[in-house]
């Protein structure tokens, strides 16, 4: 009190708040100061137990105060750390590891864009992203929940990983009011205004099992996206706005580039998903609605310098089972070149080498070969395809066991994908 109370003054107190409750602690919650006094003094233990509880705000609110008795300091907020946090066994952005998570695709997932180009390969991209039977539309209100799992600090449970800033940050420190100092929030890395989306999903949080059919028309889903939404610093998320990305937006000074690749495919993945959007060189206007960003050279660079990791994968993987759709850029960084860069234009096939469980183990023999092949590690029925450098698909047989098969090909290079059981290999063939 501001003074020395002239009789006993009881009241209580309690700490709980949002999930800090009377399990984290003990402590009396009843306060006396004594005639002639106006303090006391209590002490509070934490419960330090093995789980993970994640770091928690305990808030220390006056119950019912006497008569004649104002509240000039209520509900205190402390910050309690959590010590029991987790790691998870890859790096950060800033110190990214590759290989260790795998990516969660469902067999086949990407077979349709074998050999396709131009204009035929992004639409089949899209096909496969913003597919109306299978994508789900979630609301900007659970990204929130999204990016606790999909952004977690990999050095930390208790923390999200905040791109531009380079650092993690608690998760409970979600921005919740018009301060956004020291918190952290959801940066749209296509900018709402500019993608003409602003408040196009509602704000509330239903959960991943509620979500709406959408499609490559469906424009305000882009809203709720979550694969270009990502966990910023409040301030700096400020600070970059509604600019484009390179000489008009690079980060803090401090930064270190290691987002660079991230803001890259995310925007690929949305000139792809949804027909009105699209990247240009350049910085174009930040005009509401124009649906453009740049600079797309410095996005297309970027994607090289700042290659894919394990973060962005398993970010990946987590949306899928929220949106039921993957950014193919993450997957398959190359894809960007096949549409924008210095491939557009030229067949894609996928690399040979693809780190998953969908490959199927078979040997393909001699190569190069002049007027025949031999096909052994066929385990079951298969079907075989072979296209030429145009994408244009010159053979298909069906095969068992281990077979050959006569070809009447020209010398060139050649592409034969061999299909069986859900499980599928890309083999190059070069004819004599």
């Amino acid at each position: 009190t501001q003074t020395n109370v002239t009789s006993n003054l009881s009241f209580t107190y309690s700490l709980s708040s949002g999930s800090f409750n009377s399990s984290d602690y003990t402590a009396n919650l009843n306060v006396m100061i004594p005639a002639g006094s106006n303090s006391y003094t209590t002490t509070v233990n934490l419960t330090d137990d093995s789980n993970d509880d994640g770091d928690e705000l305990a808030v220390i609110h006056f119950g019912t105060l006497p008569s004649g008795y104002n509240r000039l300091n209520d509900n205190i907020e402390i910050r309690v750390i959590d010590n029991d946090f987790t790691t998870l066994p890859w790096g950060t952005p800033l110190n990214p590891t590759y290989g260790n998570v795998q990516s969660t695709a469902p067999a086949g997932y990407y077979l349709s864009l074998e050999g396709k180009s131009g204009a035929a390969l992004k639409q089949a991209i899209q096909d496969i992203i913003a597919n109306p039977s299978v994508v789900h539309a979630q609301n900007y209100g659970d990204i929130e929940y999204i990016l606790k799992e999909s952004d977690q600090n990999p050095l930390n449970s208790n923390q999200v990983w905040l791109m531009y800033v380079e650092q993690g940050r608690s998760k409970y420190k979600f921005q919740t009011t018009s301060s956004n100092v020291g918190t952290w929030n959801r940066e749209h890395i296509f900018p709402q205004s500019r993608g003409g989306y602003t408040d196009g999903t509602s704000s509330q949080a239903d959960g991943i099992n509620i979500w709406l059919p959408t499609s490559a028309d469906d424009l305000q889903a882009g809203h709720g996206d979550a694969h270009h939404i990502r966990a910023e610093d409040g301030p700096e998320n400020t600070t970059r706005s509604n600019r484009d990305y390179g000489s008009d937006y690079n980060g803090p000074a401090t930064s270190q580039g290691s987002w660079h690749g991230d803001v890259a495919r995310a925007l690929f993945y949305m000139a792809v998903r949804y027909n009105a959007l699209s990247l240009v060189n350049g910085n174009p206007s930040d005009t509401p609605g124009n649906h453009i960003m740049g600079d797309l050279a410095s996005l297309l660079a970027w994607n090289h310098s700042d290659p894919s990791d394990d973060f962005e994968m398993h970010r990946n993987n987590v949306i899928y089972t929220w949106q039921v759709n993957r950014n193919p850029f993450i997957d398959y960084p190359d894809l960007a070149d096949y549409i924008w860069g210095i491939h557009a234009g030229e067949v894609w096939f996928a690399p040979l080498a693809v780190a998953d469980n969908t490959q199927l183990q078979v040997g393909v023999w001699p190569n190069p070969a002049t007027s025949s092949i031999n096909i052994s590690g066929i385990q079951a029925e298969a079907v075989i395809d072979i296209y030429g450098v145009t994408g244009a698909k010159l053979y298909s047989g069906n095969i068992s066991g281990d077979t050959r098969i006569d070809l009447n090909l020209p010398a060139g290079i050649y592409m034969a994908k061999i299909s069986s059981g859900g499980k599928s290999a890309v083999k190059k063939i070069v004819i004599k």
